[in-house]
């Protein structure tokens, strides 16, 4: 029997259900905000992630699906949504069009990592990006989305961590005396981060090995090597989400994994999971990096598994729909007109019996599928010009002469 590759999932209906509900939910708020969506392809080139993700980085150095095509082409399953919308707005020339261009895509993402609760190698990310905006309240506003998502989609009791990346100058010598502190601790150091080191030490704070965040906890932060724009710009930001009442935590040690971030950035987590929900943050150099103008630009994106995690199951749905249910050749052929009429005129699920049973099967199929209407129809009923309609609720059924049948379903389905 074959299974789902390692590190994949099958999504089941009810999950579906409540994806779509969370998704649904917050689309409506982005919307609202002047979000369009906009989706990539799932390849893309693996060099576009090489420049702006960081050949450093964790996702490319080891989680990167990659494989070349038929013509020697090195292309790549998207490990993640950004560096591909910055691509899109740079090939279409939407920084000439729609420059303060407001995105929102949906869909998988890939990565080589260990699979573990809510970590998964093929997973679902709902992603926002927002270009042209250089300023801090553009930061807060962004922030409050996701507050406003996480809220109104049921997640309860998350926390929102900030940190100040600041600009490339400051990173740069913030990175120096990183390293020096760390070179001092180096052989306290896994294998990965001294590799991280000599390629960028801000990615150690993404290590997970305790003897690694021992070293780190004693090392200096950011914060004592931001520019006066920096620190202005971030406490503006501040000062707005205290405006905004969104409640958040300052987390020095907060860098992200990718290398493209400046300034402000944040992620959100809920319950006592210790893995982000949501991460986000700006990257004022992303679109230039990547052959553009210089435009600054900011987005997040959320985990939907992890958040799925966090949301109850829905509950069984209450009775609906219709199901046709035939005896007799000449009933199904009858049958399957009227249903492709019905469907046009009703907004709920209007269905045949996949095959000619008993009736007493075919109603059972109905009755597990929570139909709440079954249209029995056989020899008898079709000589006469009638149907049965059974209410699969109380079992109270019916004969409807057949020019009524539509008005009466209709009826019924609160139409």
């Amino acid at each position: 029997m074959f299974q789902a590759p390692r590190g994949t999932y099958d999504l089941l209906p009810l999950k579906a259900e409540g994806l779509r509900a969370f998704l649904n939910k917050a689309i409506a708020v982005l919307e609202k905000a002047g979000f369009v969506e906009l989706e990539t392809p799932i390849l893309e080139e693996a060099r576009l992630f090489n420049r702006s993700v960081g050949e450093g980085s964790d996702i490319v150095t080891k989680e990167m699906y990659t494989f070349r095509d038929k013509k020697g082409r090195l292309l790549a399953l998207r490990p993640e949504g950004t560096a591909p919308i910055v691509r899109a707005y740079l090939e279409h020339h939407l920084f000439y069009s729609n420059p303060s261009a407001r995105f929102y895509y949906y869909g998988p993402m890939f990565r080589y990592d260990r699979p573990q609760k809510g970590r998964y190698r093929q997973f679902l990310q709902l992603g926002v990006e927002v270009f042209a905006s250089a300023y801090p309240h553009t930061d807060a506003e962004v922030i409050f989305l996701l507050y406003e998502i996480l809220s109104q989609g049921g997640i309860e009791k998350f926390k929102v961590k900030l940190n100040n990346l600041g600009c490339r100058k400051c990173q740069k010598g913030y990175e120096k005396r990183l390293s020096g502190f760390l070179e001092g601790q180096k052989k306290k150091l896994c294998g990965d981060c001294q590799i991280r080191l000599k390629k960028n030490p801000l990615r150690t704070f993404d290590c997970k090995v305790e003897d690694c965040q021992e070293v780190l906890s004693g090392a200096p932060t950011i914060s004592n090597f931001l520019c006066r724009d920096c620190q202005n710009h971030f406490q503006e930001v501040l000062d707005l989400l205290e405006i905004l009442n969104v409640k958040y935590q300052r987390e020095e040690r907060l860098v992200r994994g990718l290398d493209y971030y400046t300034r402000t950035v944040w992620e959100a987590t809920a319950g006592d999971r210790k893995d982000a929900i949501a991460a986000g943050g700006r990257y004022d150099n992303l679109v230039a990096d990547l052959g553009g103008p210089e435009i600054p630009a900011l987005g997040f994106a959320i985990g939907l598994e992890r958040v799925l995690e966090l949301l109850p199951l829905p509950q069984p749905q209450e009775r609906r729909g219709v199901r046709f249910i035939y005896l007799g050749a000449a009933a199904r052929k009858k049958m399957l007109a009227l249903l492709c009429s019905l469907r046009r005129l009703v907004s709920v699920p209007v269905t045949i019996s996949p095959e000619e049973k008993s009736l007493k099967s075919q109603l059972r199929l109905a009755d597990k599928d929570r139909c709440l209407l079954a249209i029995i129809a056989g020899t008898n009923e079709l000589e006469r010009g009638v149907f049965t309609i059974r209410n699969l609720a109380n079992g109270h059924q019916q004969e409807v002469k057949e020019a009524e049948l539509i008005e009466r379903i209709t009826k019924c389905c609160g139409q």
